[in-house]
């Protein structure tokens, strides 16, 4: 027996629709795909249980990008550091060199007449910043390390000292009684406390002594800072204090053991600063051999997330282009059975 059904037109209007949800789905993941440089549209439902493999490495990949920032900041605050440490050298020996060149009479009248650039120069550099950071406040960047007037409160520290423990001030006629023996030890103990601690950190520093340590690598840490606390600068603080003060009164015996003092911390500050230059150069390699390694852990774990969240660009431009004209299709052939109708065939 024959039997007959009956297709309902609006069963057959709405079966081209039902497929157009899923292939605007299709366009919308592949045009992200192909947007994404060749990603997953949803790496969660495209991974499975290896999505926590993949979070964990661009994790990674992260924690290397913002180091090698940091190292890049890093690397430049070094440099400046440098330059700085440099100058600063170059400076005292250029002193040291003047006052060897000069006869031993001459040595305290050179170095009263400039004493002021002396002090001007050193006080300047060692307050250099870079960003806004000071360069040589140790782990308080926030802050100069020298203290406003700190070289006038030194120079009255020193005045007041002599007159303690002379019974008058330097430029005294009485002073040309003092043996050099007496000079010398007043300058290398009495004065030579003055820049010590406490003295140094209530007179002239608010540095902090701990210096900044830097994590370079994924394991590593470098020192990447200097603090005025460091004795090259209390040294050069000293010499540029002494030249100072005027010791005209003293005998020409004594007033060479003044020149004498100031020259010995020109030099030995000069070979400090080359030491501290040195310690930071090799903190500069080791940022730049980090840079490297952490340049070739970024590829590998590049490498691996490609592996597992990418999609191939031209499979994924394939699929657009099928849900593209299949969309198209839907659409044109719906509108055509919305133009079917039976008053057509009535006469």
């Amino acid at each position: 027996m024959m039997t007959t059904s009956y297709i309902s037109s609006l069963s057959l209007w709405n079966a081209p629709r039902s497929g157009v949800g899923r292939l605007q789905a299709e366009i919308a993941k592949a045009t992200q795909e192909i947007a994404n440089g060749g990603r997953y549209a949803d790496t969660g439902l495209a991974l499975g249980n290896q999505v926590s493999r993949s979070f964990s490495l661009r994790q990674s990949a992260a924690e290397i990008a913002a180091l090698k920032d940091g190292n890049g900041v890093t690397a430049s605050r070094l440099s400046m550091t440098q330059a700085v440490l440099q100058q600063m050298q170059k400076s005292a020996d250029a002193q040291f060199a003047a006052l060897t060149a000069l006869p031993v009479d001459k040595r305290l009248a050179a170095l009263s007449a400039s004493a002021n650039d002396m002090m001007t120069s050193f006080t300047s550099l060692l307050n250099s910043s870079s960003d806004g950071q000071a360069l040589f406040s140790g782990t308080n960047t926030g802050s100069y390390p020298l203290r406003d007037g700190a070289g006038a409160t030194a120079k009255a520290a020193v005045l007041t000292a002599f007159q303690d423990a002379f019974g008058f001030a330097p430029s005294d006629a009485r002073a040309a009684n003092l043996t050099a023996s007496q000079i010398q030890n007043f300058l290398e103990g009495t004065i030579a406390a003055q820049f010590g601690n406490p003295t140094w950190g209530t007179t002239w520093s608010q540095a902090s002594s701990t210096t900044i340590t830097s994590r370079i690598s994924l394991s590593e840490t470098a020192t990447t800072s200097v603090s005025a606390d460091a004795m090259p600068f209390r040294q050069l603080a000293q010499a540029a204090t002494i030249a100072g003060i005027d010791f005209s009164g003293l005998s020409a015996d004594a007033q060479a053991a003044v020149s004498g003092r100031v020259m010995g911390l020109l030099s030995k500050g000069s070979a400090g600063l080359v030491s501290i230059q040195a310690d930071l150069g090799r903190s500069q390699s080791r940022i730049t051999d980090a840079n490297s390694r952490l340049d070739a852990q970024q590829t590998l774990i590049t490498k691996e997330i490609s592996g597992l969240e990418s999609v191939d660009p031209v499979e994924a431009k394939t699929r657009l282009d099928a849900a593209s004209t299949q969309l198209q299709m839907s659409y044109a052939l719906t509108a055509q059975i919305q133009g079917l109708t039976l008053l057509k065939y009535l006469s």
